[in-house]
C-alpha cells in the first residue's frame, strides 16, 4: 500500500491533488487542519490530507489507458474492502458527502459515477497499518486518562493553597498569580513587588524550600524577609565616630518634606548623641521655609543659618567648624528643571565633604522616582530618603527602586510628628515593612 500526505487550502482543492497523484480509487485515511510555519506558530491554517493506494497509482494509470475503463458502481467487495478498514471515503466521492457524513461510524453505499478498473478491486485491509491506528488510540485515551487524574489529584492543593491567601493574611485580593495556584508570587505582587522581581523571589523559594516548608506560613514569610535583605542596600549614617565633623544636605522634588525629615534628623541626633548640632538653609524660594526651619531651631535650641550663595555656605560652614554635625536644608527643584539642579550643584560643591542624600516621596509613582534618581545623580547623590510610606497602602516600592538604585536607603520617614516618626532603617526593619500589610497608622 501506498500511503501520502497533502497538504491544501481546503478539501475541494486537496481531493484534486490526491486525484492527480494517486488515482480516483484512493482511499482517505485521515483529515486535519493544521498551521504551516516554524513550529506551528503564526501560519496560515492549511488542510492535511492523508490518502493511500493498494498499487503504484503511475503504473496502473499508464495500463489503464491500454484498457477500456468505465464509470460505474464499485463492486460489493469493494465496498466492504473499504468498510473492514473503518474508510467511508474515496477521492472519487463529491466534497458535499464527505463533508456532510464526516464520521466512519455510519456505513455508507458508494455513490455513482466514480471510476473503477474492469478487474481491478478495492484495496485489501493492512492488518499493520490497522493495528499502529488502533495502539495510537489506546494511547491517546491512557494519556487523556493520566491528565485527568493528575487534574483531580492537584485541585485539593491548590485550594488549599487558595485558602491560605484568605486566611493566613497572604493577600487581600485574588490576582491572575493566585488563580494559577502560585501564592508566593501572588502575596509578593500583593506587596506591591514588581512582576520581574516577584517571579524571581518565588522561583527562589521553590526552588530552595521543601514542600514541607512552603506549607509553612511562618518560614516562607521569613525566607522572603532574608531573601529581600540581601536585595536591599542600607546605610544610615554613622553617628558614633567623633572624630571628624559630619556635613548631611537634603535635596529632592518639591513637596517630599526635605525640611520636615531635617528637623527629625536634627532632634534624633540630640536626644542619641550631642547638641553639637548647626542648621543651614539655602531655601530661599518658599514662601515661610526659612521661619519653618528657624521654629525647629529655637525649639531645640540650635542655630540656623540662611545663605543665599555658594560663598555665603561657605562661609557658614567655615563658623561652625566645632559642630559634629552640620544639617543643610536645600529648596525644592523640579526634576525636569536641568537648569535650577546645576544651580544646586554650585552650592554643593564637591570639596565641601557633603553627604547629599535624596529624599523621595514614597506616594510618587515608580518611573516618576527612577526618573528623579536619574536627573539628580548629577549632584553626587550618596544616600537615599524615602518620606510619607504612611500613606502607601504597600511598600514593595521601595525594593522596586532600590534594586535599580545604586545610593543605599539612610532613613525613611512614618509621619509627620517631629521627632518620633523616623527610621533609622537595617535591612531587616525595611524588608519586614515591605512584606507588611498596614493598616492605619504607621507609628511605632
Amino acid at each position: 500500500m501506498q500511503v501520502r500526505v497533502f497538504e491544501a487550502a481546503d478539501m475541494a482543492s486537496g481531493l484534486k491533488l490526491v486525484k492527480k497523484e494517486l488515482g480516483p480509487d484512493a482511499l482517505i485515511l485521515s483529515t486535519r487542519t493544521i498551521k504551516s510555519g516554524t513550529l506551528g506558530l503564526l501560519g496560515k491554517p492549511v488542510l492535511e490530507i492523508t490518502a493511500a493506494i493498494d498499487s503504484d497509482y503511475p503504473k496502473g494509470k499508464h495500463s489503464a489507458r491500454k484498457s477500456n475503463i468505465r464509470y460505474s458502481e464499485p463492486s460489493a467487495s469493494a465496498v466492504s474492502a473499504r468498510e473492514s478498514l473503518g474508510f467511508r471515503h474515496t477521492v472519487g466521492d463529491s466534497v458535499e458527502n464527505y463533508l456532510t457524513h464526516p464520521g466512519s461510524e455510519n456505513k455508507e453505499t458508494a455513490r455513482p459515477g466514480q471510476a473503477v478498473e474492469n478487474s481491478a478491486l478495492a484495496p485489501e485491509p493492512d492488518q499493520k497499518l490497522q493495528s499502529e491506528v488502533n495502539e495510537l488510540k489506546d494511547l491517546v485515551k491512557s494519556l487523556a486518562g493520566q491528565i485527568a487524574h493528575l487534574a483531580i489529584k492537584e485541585e485539593p492543593a491548590r485550594m488549599t493553597h487558595e485558602l491560605k491567601v484568605g486566611t493566613s493574611g497572604f493577600g487581600k485580593r485574588f490576582n491572575d498569580a493566585a488563580i494559577h495556584g502560585d501564592y508566593i508570587l501572588s502575596m509578593l505582587i500583593d506587596r506591591g513587588i514588581n512582576t520581574e522581581t516577584s517571579r524571581t523571589i518565588a522561583g527562589f523559594l521553590r526552588e530552595s524550600l521543601t514542600e514541607q516548608e512552603l506549607s509553612d506560613h511562618e518560614h516562607v514569610m521569613a525566607t522572603i524577609i532574608s531573601t529581600i535583605q540581601d536585595l536591599l542596600h542600607v546605610a544610615p549614617p554613622l553617628f558614633t565616630d567623633r572624630t571628624s565633623q559630619q556635613r548631611i544636605a537634603l535635596v529632592g522634588p518639591t513637596g517630599v518634606g526635605k525640611t520636615t525629615t531635617l528637623a527629625k534628623i536634627a532632634a534624633a541626633y540630640l536626644g542619641n548623641h550631642s547638641p553639637s548640632i548647626a542648621l543651614i538653609t539655602i531655601d530661599t524660594y518658599r514662601i515661610a521655609a526659612v521661619e519653618q526651619l528657624k521654629v525647629y531651631g529655637e525649639i531645640m535650641h540650635l542655630p540656623v543659618e540662611v545663605v543665599i550663595t555658594p560663598e555665603q555656605l561657605e562661609k557658614a560652614l567655615e563658623a561652625h567648624g566645632d559642630k559634629d554635625l552640620i544639617l543643610i536644608d536645600t529648596a525644592g527643584r523640579s526634576p525636569r528643571d536641568s537648569l535650577c539642579i546645576d544651580e544646586l550643584s554650585t552650592f554643593l560643591k564637591p570639596e565641601f565633604g557633603l553627604d547629599k542624600h535624596l529624599v523621595l516621596s514614597a506616594t510618587t509613582r515608580e518611573q516618576e522616582l527612577l526618573d528623579t534618581i536619574e536627573r539628580f545623580k548629577g549632584l553626587g547623590i550618596t544616600h537615599t530618603i524615602f518620606t510619607k510610606i504612611d500613606e502607601c497602602a504597600n511598600l514593595g516600592i521601595l525594593l522596586n527602586v532600590q534594586i535599580q538604585n545604586a545610593n543605599p536607603l539612610s532613613y525613611i520617614t512614618n509621619g509627620q510628628r517631629v521627632p518620633e516618626d523616623i527610621l533609622e532603617v537595617t535591612p531587616k526593619i525595611t524588608a519586614e515593612m515591605i512584606m507588611s500589610l498596614p493598616e492605619g497608622s504607621m507609628h511605632e
